[in-house]
């Protein structure tokens, strides 16, 4: 079974850095609700009879979907690359990055719990660049 990656392919050169994390959120959504809806397996163990499956942890192979963090790390960067010499600039930089902190919301929610410090650092750094207007 191929795995399927989230977002599967964002246009970097047609798409604006809001529609591009707009996509991010979206994908970030539909991995949630995969990894969500994924239950334990049971093991199919011949020796034992169906009714007695014991449940097991999903491993590396059992995964249908991951997420591309390429896409993340890229959307982070170009942000992070705006200007910030006047109170617009500073203003659409807190956005972008508050926007971003939501998906890493999603994310965290999607059983990856470690991104909650990811995501208020994004939110400090967007309210640093909003206190400083």
């Amino acid at each position: 079974m191929p795995l399927v990656f989230y977002p599967d392919d964002i246009q970097k050169d047609t798409l604006s850095l809001e529609e591009r994390i707009e996509v991010l959120m979206d994908a970030a959504e539909r991995y949630k609700a995969i990894v969500l809806d994924k239950k334990p397996m049971k093991t199919e163990d011949p020796a034992k009879p169906d009714d007695s499956g014991e449940l097991k942890l999903l491993t590396p192979r059992d995964l249908v979907a991951v997420f591309n963090w390429e896409e993340v790390a890229r959307a982070l960067r170009d942000i992070r690359e705006l200007p910030e010499a006047d109170k617009a600039d500073k203003t659409l930089k807190a956005d972008l990055l508050t926007k971003l902190a939501e998906v890493y919301e999603i994310l965290r929610a999607a059983k990856l719990v470690k991104l909650e410090a990811v995501r208020i650092a994004l939110i400090t750094e967007a309210n640093h660049l909003r206190g400083g207007i």
